[in-house]
């Protein structure tokens, strides 16, 4: 893995390199619709806050991940099965990074480099916690993330033309925060 170049990313320098991106992109996920990864990454990746961090060896791009900061009316908790307090979805823009994509070659998994591209991208955020969302049926990516500390929090149905009817959600802290139900005198 030493010869593992890692690059950062903004969202124009992201979409300037897209055609790479999604090249891997559709090796780690031959299933999914390319025209919708491409239309949702544009988007997104004209979002404040939108990083990717590539892994490359010899000048060819083998991985990436992605995401951004949740806005503040963002619908990701919607519809998240067992429901959770509204101190638990309540968003502001700042406190939760949603990791979007993490993709690794098949020829290059196992070597624990989807698990570096991950420690590079949240390192470094300022939000409170991150999260993600997984295909239920994908039990052997769940585990690596558990492995990984993140905590499954529950389901959210998936809208029309996404890639799974639902998403199972999980969460990782980042930061620790401040107690605020403990008062100071």
């Amino acid at each position: 893995m030493g010869d593992v170049e890692l690059q950062r990313l903004d969202g124009a320098q992201t979409r300037a390199h897209f055609e790479e991106i999604q090249v891997v992109y559709a090796a780690a996920f031959p299933g999914n619709d390319l025209g919708d990864h491409e239309h949702r990454t544009m988007g997104q990746a004209a979002s404040a806050g939108f990083e990717t961090v590539t892994a490359s060896t010899q000048g060819t791009l083998v991985g990436f991940v992605y995401g951004l900061p949740l806005s503040l009316h963002s619908a990701w908790w919607k519809g998240l099965k067992p429901s959770r307090s509204d101190d638990f979805t309540a968003e502001t823009g700042r406190r939760t990074f949603a990791v979007i994509d993490l993709a690794v070659l098949p020829s290059h998994r196992g070597q624990g480099l989807g698990r570096r591209l991950m420690d590079e991208l949240l390192g470094s955020r300022s939000e409170e916690r991150a999260t993600l969302a997984t295909n239920p049926d994908e039990r052997g990516v769940q585990q690596m993330y558990e492995r990984w500390g993140w905590s499954r929090v529950g389901r959210v149905p998936g809208t029309a033309g996404e890639t799974n009817p639902a998403f199972d959600l999980y969460v990782m802290a980042l930061r620790s925060v401040p107690d605020s139900s403990s008062s100071s005198r």
